[in-house]
Formats: C-alpha cells, structure tokens, sequence
C-alpha cells in the first residue's frame, strides 16, 4: 500500500511539473506566432488560451493527484497506528489471545501467551494448538466441540512439562476469505489457588457450623433463640425436655415468660420498675435483665407442662445482626433444682445434727444470739436448760453403738414434739441437749417447763427388742438473771447440768452463784491424773482398721486408757481434763513414742506394712515443737514417717485452720499422713480442705446409723464418700456395727473403715496376734 502512495506522489509531482511545461511552451508557441504575423492575433489568443487550459487541466489532476496521496498516507498512518495501539494493547493483555486455522494451527500469538506457556512466539507459530492444551485433540475435529464465545476449562501445559487450570474461549472469523478461529485462554492457576481458598474456608465454616449444632443439639442446657419480642424462634432438645414441649409447640407460638411462675416475675417487674423508676411490664422482665445485666446468670422458678417446678438458672445475652443492629435474644437455661437441693442439704447439715436433725452448736449460738437480742430489746425472761443424759454410755458399751445413736434420735423426737414450737431444741454433741426458751413470764415458768422435760424421759424406750429407762440430768439458766451474753449463759446452765449430776442424776438443777467449778470429784481425778505417768497407768489399745475391698488390714488407730484403781477410766472423763490443766501433752508424747515403737516391733515381726493413728489434740497442736518433736521420736523408733498418721479433729481444724496448716504442713513435709477425725459433725467450711495438707477423711459413726435403713442417710454418705475422692482424699468410716453397713461401704467405694463389727479396740497382745495370724494368713493365700 505505501508503494502505490509514492507512486501517486510521484505522478502528481511530475504532472505539475508537465502542467508547467505546457503552459510555458503554448506561452513560447504564441509568442513566436505573433512575433511572426501580427495579423494573426485571433490566433494567438486561441493558442493562448488553450495552452492555459491544458495547464489548468494538468495542473487539477495533479493537485487530484496529491490529495489523494495524502488521504492515503493519512489513513495509512492512522492504519499502522491502530495496528500498533491494537498490537500493545493486545501483548499487555493479562489473558492469551491466539488465532489459529479450523484445524488448529498457530497463527499468531501475543505475548500473554509466551508469558503464560513459557515459550517464544517462534516457537509456537505454526505449532498446533494441543502442543499448548494437550486435551485438546489434533485436527479440526478437536475444536469441533467448542460453542463459540463460551468459555470452558481445560488444563495447559507449562514449557517445563507443569500442567496447570486455563479457560479457553474459542471464536470464528474471516479474514480475507479464509476461515481461522481466535482463541483467549485465561490462565486459572491463582483462581483455582483462590478458590481452593474459598472452598477450604467454606468447608471449615461448614465444619464450625455443624460442630456448633452438634454442640448446640447435644449441650446439656437449654437454648433458645428469641426474636426482638421474645418470641421462641429455635430450641434445641435440652430446652424440649426442661420445658417438657416439643419444638413444634414453642417456635413461633410463645414465649419462655409462660413457663415462669408468675408470683416471682411480678415481684422482680415491682423491684425492677423501682429500680428503673418507670414502670415495668412481667413480659419485660427477663428483657431488661439482659440490659440491666448482661450475662449474669439470674435464677427463676420453672413450671413445666406437667405441673412440675423446677429452679433454673437463666442468662440471656442479646443477639445482633451483621450490622449491628438489634436481633432478639439468646436465652440458655439450667436446671438447678439438684444443686439447690445439695446447697440446702449442706447447709442443713452445717447447722444441723446429723444424726437427730437437731439444730447443733452452731445454729444454737445463733439463734440464742437473736433472741437475747429481742429479750433485751422487749425486756423480757428467756431460759436455757442443758440436758445431759445419765449413764449413756453403758448403753453404748453393752448394747452398742447403734442402739445408743437409736436413743438420741428417740430423745430428740421427745423434746421435739414435747416443746411449743417456738422453742429451741438442739444436740450439742454426744449426749447433751438444749432447749431454749424464747419468752418466758418469769423464773417459776422456766422450772415447770423443766420439770415438764424431765416429765418425757418417765415412760420408758423401746428400741427395738430392748426396754430402756433412760434420765437426764437437767441444768438451768435464766436470761438476764445468770448471763447477759451467749457465752455466760451457757456456761451456767452447763455447770448447773453437771451439778444436778453430782448431786444424783435424774433432777433438774437451777444455776446460782454459789455453784463452783471444777467439783471436788473432778479436782481428785485431775489429782490422779498428774500420777498416771508416773505409775505406768496409760495403756494403748489398738482397733484395726480395714481395706473395704480386699478386707485387708492397713492401720489401726492408737486409743488412750487410763487403767486407775483397777479400772478403765473412760477417755472422756479424762481427755477433757487432761487437755484442760495442760496434762495431754506429756500424755499425748507418751501415746506417740508406744504407738511408734509397738508399730515398728509389729511390721518386723510380721513383715505387714501397718500404718498407725496417733489422736493429736487442739493442746498438742500449740505446741510449736510439736513437728520436732514427731521427727525425734520416728527416727529413735525407726519407723518410717509413711506409716505415721496423725488425727486431727474437725472442730479443731475449722477453728485454727490458719495455725493447724502450718503445724500439719510442716508434719506433711516430713512424710507424716494426715487425717481429720470426726469429719461432718460440727460446722464446716470446706475451705480447709483447700488449706490443709489432708490425706484422710474420717466419717463420723453418726453417719452410719441409719444405713441402709435410711434412703438419706445412704444419699449422704454416698456423696461424701463421692466428694473426698474427688478432692483426692481418702475416706476412711468409723462406727461400722453391722454386715450391711460394711457391704454397703464396700458397694460405695469407701477406702477403709473401723468399728465393732469389724473388731474392737484390742490391747497390745490382742492386736499383735491378730496381725500375726492375718500376715501369716496373706502369706499362704498369695503362696
């Protein structure tokens, strides 16, 4: 196309240049016309006059000539510009554009494609398109399947032999007559990066979604989803069963306010609306709680489609969209009724006697506290007997353990239902009551109601095949006459108790001030006392203490006697006192030095790892020397301090629980087990098992006596037994009396027990024998 422009340039140039040549030779012809014949002007001026026509006819084409020429070459820069632009704009494309025959042969390429494939653009033209899609099939029969102007994914294969994702859109054109086909292909490597992206963020979403359901669908509470007007929207099974509904019958149909019990709903609207200072509507209620505390878990009275109440506890956090806005509500439940029945049952037993249900020591200080208040506010006279029973302990000693505890629960229903009910009657431990008096008229009252007490015990006891006549010995105070303060008061009455004791049992005794403490009887024992050391009057006894599961023997606890004047003195007449004038600590070194020595005589003898208990009283545990003084006597003994256990009472622990878990920490370190003796009688606060350094829990027999009679009783022990496995303490029972109180122990997975079924306190030689045959026993059994 250029060629022709120039010729066209050229012809133009050389017409003008002929266009001028014609002109200046009709000029030259004229001129030489008329110079010769001026006569022939007419002819000269047609002469004339046709030479400037024939240059003027030149001259147009010419100028025809040029115009054209430079339309040409316009439109051929403004071609060749185009084809650049299109060229550039098609090499810096990010998609491969090919054109190529029917058959599928490379025509040309832009440079995406090289990019792309990692070939030159020699290298691929005149190639055959399946060198760059190996899917693709020679000939045009492969391309025959393509629509046009749709795309579809096929895979390509790089220069290094690496296949990859492409796009191939395949089009139809004609250029010059000839068929050819334009292919874009799109290279997918980064999209199919991203969409494996996408598909394995979807697929985690998925696998969150469906964990969140199955978590949902499986939680062991309920969940409801509430739109903005606390309509149910979604529940999940829990919230079936708690509600007692199937899901059909909540979504969309109501809301969780009907299930409440309406009395406690008004009543939180009434404090809320006081609280708000604007009035509140019961269907508001648990909706502005949200607001009011969010998260914070409220409880509510449950009523159940069966009639039933339940005690739940509720939170409910508000539910927003993805922009923000307020949704509804998620409300998720929990029946607390269980826990709430154990809180109580703990609490009843802090405050109560495990055995008679009595209120114990604890709740009477209370609850004397509270009505010497009112007394001294309306100035009137309250009274406080204190009631020990006579003799007890021959019931316990001849008819056991669980004839006497059936006594105390007998006695206990007597002053129970013999009192007004506004009168107090407590157990404070053993074998002593109290009964309180709120409001009496005067002094004459509190003595007829005494003797209306002691009028209880006349008609005698059956416990089951037995008849028992069973007294008391009754002390009496008078508020504000004998005592202004809990304390005082109850000192008096108990020293007249003791008195209306020494002075013969079976009577009642009003304090006065002419009462003295100790007694003469008292000041002689304690005079004995001090002499007990001296003249080798301590003996040990030992009661064996068993493995439930094996029936293995695996300690015995170390249990004081005082044989004086060809007697046993009971430990309880003479612990007290020892601990009161300070005696216990020389008595209590005693105990540990024979319990230590017997117990390492005991395990060379028999080769059987027996642990011992030693009773360490709150008098011992001042002593600051007293981990001292255990590491002396384990190593003059040579008893390994593991089979060492030291008790403690619970009364102690819970009333120095700071100084104790110092003093038994110390013990601890050693090596020396630690167990608390007596544990669930008194008020406990479980913080000490957090605080001390405990490895045994010893129940109280108390706890025993009504099982398996008693289905509560079973509960209780079951569930202590439960809780000091789950602290990782042992539990050990006391007070085993019977066959299926052992198996029942035994079936619970108590860890070792103790009491007269199993075998009783044995002396020294007893104990030994029995260890010695129980080895030798062990020993051929294991043969």
């Amino acid at each position: 196309m250029l060629n022709d422009i120039h010729k066209t340039e050229e012809a133009s140039r050389w017409l003008h240049k002929a266009a001028w040549v014609v002109l200046a030779a009709g000029l030259l012809l004229s001129t030489a016309l008329w110079w010769r014949d001026h006569d022939k002007l007419p002819l000269l001026l047609g002469c004339l006059m046709g030479s400037v026509g024939l240059w003027w006819a030149i001259r147009s084409t010419a100028h025809q000539q040029a115009q054209a020429a430079a339309l040409a070459t316009r439109l051929s820069l403004t071609a060749i510009d185009s084809e650049a632009r299109l060229r550039a704009l098609l090499d810096n494309t990010i998609d491969g554009i090919v054109t190529m025959t029917t058959s599928g042969q490379i025509l040309t390429v832009n440079r995406a494609i090289c990019m792309i494939f990692g070939r030159s653009e020699a290298d691929l033209v005149g190639q055959h398109l399946s060198q760059l899609l190996p899917n693709t099939l020679p000939g045009e029969a492969g391309l025959s399947t393509a629509i046009d102007g749709i795309g579809f994914r096929t895979h390509g294969q790089r220069a290094n032999g690496a296949a990859f994702p492409v796009d191939l859109a395949l089009s139809s054109m004609t250029i010059n007559g000839q068929a050819q086909r334009i292919g874009i292909i799109r290279d997918l490597t980064a999209i199919a990066a991203s969409e494996r992206v996408v598909f394995e963020a979807h697929r985690q979403l998925n696998e969150v979604d469906e964990m969140r359901r199955v978590i949902v669908h499986n939680a062991p509470y309920a969940i409801f989803v509430l739109n903005t007007h606390g309509v149910i929207q979604t529940v999940n099974p829990a919230g079936e069963r708690l509600v007692g509904h199937k899901a059909q019958d909540l979504l969309g149909r109501c809301t969780m306010q009907q299930f409440f019990d309406p009395e406690p709903v008004a009543e939180r609207a009434r404090l809320l609306a006081l609280r708000l200072n604007e009035p509140v509507q019961t269907h508001d209620v648990l909706t502005l709680l949200t607001s009011e505390s969010p998260g914070l878990p409220t409880e509510w009275t449950l009523c159940r489609s069966d009639g039933r109440s339940l005690v739940t506890e509720v939170t409910v956090t508000d539910l927003k969209d993805d922009s923000g806005q307020h949704s509804g509500y998620l409300a998720m439940a929990y029946d607390v009724t269980s826990r709430r029945d154990a809180e109580h049952q703990l609490q009843h037993m802090a405050l109560h006697d495990a055995l008679t249900a009595l209120p114990n020591r604890n709740m009477l200080q209370e609850q004397l506290k509270a009505c010497m208040a009112r007394a001294a506010q309306s100035g009137h006279t309250m009274a406080m007997m204190f009631l020990d029973l006579d003799r007890f302990k021959k019931i316990n000693d001849s008819l056991g353990h669980h004839v006497g505890d059936s006594v105390l629960v007998e006695i206990a229903r007597r002053l129970r239902t013999g009192m007004r009910t506004s009168d107090i009657v407590a157990r404070l431990g053993g074998d002593e009551f109290v009964v309180l008096l709120p409001e009496i008229t005067d002094a004459a009252d509190g003595e007829r109601v005494a003797q209306k007490v002691l009028d209880l015990f006349t008609p005698p006891l059956h416990i089951g095949q037995h008849e028992l006549r069973v007294t008391p010995s009754i002390g009496l105070a008078l508020y504000p006459a004998h005592g202004t303060d809990t304390a005082t008061l109850m000192r008096h009455a108990d020293l007249a108790m003791y008195q209306a004791k020494s002075e013969g049992r079976n009577r009642i005794q009003t304090y006065s001030d002419t009462m003295q403490s100790p007694t003469a009887e008292t000041l002689v024992l304690e005079n004995d006392l001090y002499k007990a050391l001296e003249r080798d009057e301590l003996r040990l006894h030992f009661q064996p203490q068993y493995n439930c599961a094996t029936g293995h023997i695996t300690g015995a606890e170390a249990l004081l006697r005082w044989e004086h004047d060809g007697k046993l003195i009971p430990p309880s007449d003479f612990i007290p006192l020892a601990e009161e004038t300070g005696l216990i600590v020389a008595m209590g070194e005693w105990v540990l030095r024979r319990s230590c020595v017997m117990t390492q005589q005991w395990r060379e003898q028999t080769g059987w790892p027996l642990r011992i208990a030693v009773n360490l009283s709150a008098v011992q545990l001042d002593q600051q020397d007293i981990p001292a003084l255990v590491a002396q006597v384990l190593q003059e003994t040579g008893l390994p301090a593991t089979a060492l256990e030291l008790e403690i009472t619970e009364s102690v622990v819970v009333r120095e629980s700071l100084r104790a878990a110092d003093i038994l920490a110390k013990l601890r370190a050693q090596g020396v087990g630690i167990a608390i003796d007596d544990f669930g009688v008194g008020y406990s606060s479980f913080a000490y098992l957090r605080e001390l350094p405990v490895d045994r829990l010893k129940l109280d027999r108390s706890f025993l006596s009504c099982v398996p009679q008693s289905a509560g009783d079973c509960r209780l022990v079951a569930a202590l037994i439960a809780m000091g496995h789950r602290l990782e303490v042992a539990i050990v029972s006391e007070g085993v009396e019977t066959r299926e109180q052992a198996d029942f122990l035994k079936a619970h997975g108590c860890d070792e027990a103790q009491g007269y079924f199993l075998a009783r306190p044995l002396t020294e030689e007893a104990f030994g024998a029995l260890l010695l045959a129980h080895s030798q026993e062990h020993a051929v059994a294991t043969a």
